[in-house]
Parts: structure tokens; sequence; C-alpha cells
């Protein structure tokens, strides 16, 4: 892992995300790139050919934005070693979950942390959370943190279908088990897999597990005919004292992510609980 990458907007929230990436980083030696999205280009008003811009007032936030950069670095060193932790500042244009997408790619990020309100009732519904957006559009892996430091990961919950596009997600993890080091317990619930026994069950996440050299993991069946999976996954993790809940993310868009919708997302949403978010496109 190089490169982790850490929006803020200043909040309680960022801040203890940022203070979870530096622990990440202490453990990899990675460099966090601590992202700041300026909106205010984006919302200047069209009049007929022109644009009304305020050159004054965007040189004033941006004067503002970098102060806050800087009060936010020395707030988490005196809280932190940063000795052996490169931390670099960016301030991009543009709406934040774009201008996310957009330093991914071009910096070539290993993995997004970002804290996270979460979002409940209408506001879900119309809107939802930043970091649910994020999730559904990054190309890498996505680090929720509620407003908590994770210092530390030794209860993992992994809920999974077992199906072979799964294989992205168990490779992934393993590729970050240094970081994500404790002990994995896989949930499957429904039997999404079709397999016919337990035998069955047990034979292909040895295979996926295998396959990807994930270590240290046990395998939880739940019942069938479980109709709530999300609370059912949060149930599962509570009752397991979980640091973190890893997710697979198909990243579904549009009708797609409107008619079947994201357990991920929906996880991401109502946890208490750490969600690592692993895209795995077709």
């Amino acid at each position: 892992m190089k490169k982790i990458l850490v929006p803020t907007d200043f909040s309680e929230f960022a801040d203890k995300a940022l203070q979870t990436a530096v622990a990440i980083a202490q453990k990899t030696g990675a460099e966090i790139l601590l992202l700041n999205a300026n909106e205010m280009a984006v919302a200047a008003l069209p009049i007929a050919e022109y644009y009304y811009y305020d050159k004054e007032k965007e040189q004033s936030y941006l004067q503002m934005v970098n102060e806050s950069l800087d009060k936010t670095l020395q707030k988490i060193a005196s809280e932190m070693d940063l000795k052996e932790v490169k931390v670099s500042t960016l301030v991009e244009s543009g709406l934040l979950v774009d201008v996310i997408e957009e330093v991914c790619k071009r910096e070539q990020v290993d993995l997004v942390v970002m804290g996270t309100q979460g979002a409940t009732g209408a506001k879900e519904m119309l809107v939802g959370s930043n970091t649910e957006k994020v999730v559904r559009n990054a190309p890498c892996p996505v680090l929720s943190v509620p407003n908590k430091v994770a210092l530390s990961f030794a209860t993992i919950v992994f809920p999974t279908t077992l199906r072979p596009d799964q294989a992205t997600a168990f490779k992934k993890l393993a590729e970050m088990q240094n970081v994500f080091d404790g002990k994995i317990h896989l949930l499957y619930l429904n039997n999404p897999a079709h397999l016919p026994n337990d035998d069955a069950i047990v034979a292909r996440k040895d295979e996926l597990v295998a396959e990807a050299g994930l270590k240290n993991v046990e395998i939880f069946m739940g019942e069938q005919n479980v109709f709530d999976e999300e609370n059912a996954i949060l149930d599962f993790a509570r009752t397991q004292n979980a640091d973190l809940i890893v997710m697979a993310t198909h990243q579904r868009k549009g009708l797609a992510h409107l008619f079947l919708g994201s357990i991920t997302e929906d996880t991401v949403n109502h946890s208490d609980i750490p969600v690592l978010a692993i895209p795995i496109k077709k």
C-alpha cells in the first residue's frame, strides 16, 4: 500500500478518519493525501455565455482552507506521532465525489479513508451520505470510519455470497492483511451460491481462501430465509465485538442501483463499526 486518500471538511468525523489513516500508514509506510474539495467553482451561476465568479471570494476561501489544513495536521501531530508518516495536502476544485474519483485515478490511490455521519430517513432516500456515494464510485477500497478512531482490527466480519465474483474481494483483503490482520469471521447467509450442504459451503470457502492466500479465517453459516440481511450482518458483527466489517460491492449505478440497491451502502450508512468496501466490478 503506497497511497491513502483522506478527504476532509475539517469536521470531527474527518479528523477521526485521518487519525485512522495515520495508524494504517505507520504499519505500511504509505503516504497520506489529505484532500479538501473546493466546490465554490462549480457553484458559479451562468449568465448568458459568461459566469458570475467572485475571484476574491475564492482566494479568501483557499486561504482559509490551507490554514485549516495546517491546523488539522498540527492537531493530529499533537495526538499521534507523524515523524515517520509523509502527509501531502491537496485542494481540488469540483464536487466532492467527482474529485475523490479523479484524484484516486490520477494518484493511483490504494485506499480511501473517510469519516461518515451516515444518513437516515428522507435524507438517505433523496441524497444519501457522501461516503455512500464514494463507495459507489471509487476505483479502490474505501474504509468508512464512524466517529471514533480505529487503531486495530482484531476481529473482522466479512459477509460473503461465496460466488466466483467474490474472489476479487478475497484477494484484495489478503493483500491488505498486513493492516487488517485480525481473525476473519466469514458470514454466509441465505445460501446465495446454492450449495447443496454444509460440507460444500466449507469446501467453497476453503477454495476461495486458498486461492487468495487469506489467513486466519473461520466461517459462520447463518439461518436460511433472512430477509433483512443488513441488520443480520450488523447484529452478527456486534455479537462478535467486531472492529471491522468487510464487504464486496458491485458499485451498481442508474436503474440497477435504484431497483437492486446496495447492502454495502446501506451498511455503511447505518454501521457504528468501520466498514471496508472492496469494489468487485465485473
